[in-house]
């Protein structure tokens, strides 16, 4: 079996193990963590790093092409600042135009803003950025395209408990499929630094936990408006600095469908 083969077999067969795991144990493995440290925040946090287990075995598993270590295979041995400051700058229409439009929230939950800010803008970027799509992009000859789909799916699958409603969960299935899109694309042309991914989700998502912007990640026409500005502004700036560096764009024609 090639290398290829070999690692595509190992990171599907282990993300379906975690994903198996996550259904049907997570919410249970987290009551009983809170319930000897009484603080669902955290617990939640270590209750995801538990289920990340069978994705640090998968990852440790492949058939390496050069000397990476476990920590720059999930790409956390990029810069924090880096992807702080990128971030930080790029959503800075999302803050400074819901603080216009929308009210702050008057009591906000701290636990619920930690777990839908900080904890899912971090696994949800190791899960689905660094493990499902960057392993199988990196580690294979697949191309951009081929990588992405599969993990834009199951990303955009799983949001679909927000809503009842046809048309919302329409919505919301293409704003989630669109943003693991963005979030893939970033995190491959930063060189794989997951911070920048990461930053970006925590911000984007503190934005909209902060203000009464909506319930659900469709949100109204006015969220959206500063919210594709953010999106607009975060590309210009990775186009920028590829052209500033003259390292050209790493997705392009040669790696859409499949690398050489």
């Amino acid at each position: 079996m090639n290398r290829t083969n070999f690692n595509l077999l190992v990171l599907f067969f282990f993300f379906g193990i975690y994903f198996a795991l996550d259904q049907l144990f997570f919410a249970a493995v987290q009551s009983r963590i809170i319930g000897f440290i009484h603080n669902r925040a955290l617990a939640h946090m270590v209750a995801y790093i538990l289920s990340l287990l069978p994705l640090l075995l998968g990852a440790l598993l492949l058939k390496p092409k050069d000397q990476d270590t476990l920590v720059s295979k999930f790409g956390v041995n990029g810069s924090p600042a880096l992807g702080i400051g990128i971030a930080a700058l790029a959503t800075l229409p999302m803050f400074i135009g819901y603080a216009f439009r929308f009210s702050l929230i008057r009591e906000p939950d701290f636990n619920s803003l930690v777990i839908n800010t900080f904890s899912a803008g971090l696994f949800e970027e190791l899960i689905f950025r660094a493990y499902f799509f960057g392993l199988v992009y990196r580690y294979t000859r697949l191309g951009f395209i081929p990588a992405i789909l599969a993990t834009s799916l199951v990303f955009a699958f799983l949001h679909l408990y927000q809503s009842q409603d046809p048309m919302e969960l329409v919505l919301i299935f293409m704003t989630t499929f669109l943003g693991s899109v963005l979030f893939a694309w970033l995190y491959t042309e930063w060189k794989f630094n997951l911070w920048i991914p990461v930053a970006l989700h925590i911000l984007m998502n503190l934005a909209w936990m902060l203000f009464n912007v909506d319930d659900n990640a469709a949100g109204n026409w006015y969220a959206n408006i500063f919210r594709f500005l953010t999106i607009a502004l975060v590309i210009v700036l990775t186009v920028i600095r590829a052209k500033n560096m003259k390292i050209g764009l790493r997705v392009n024609r040669k790696t859409l469908w499949r690398k050489l």
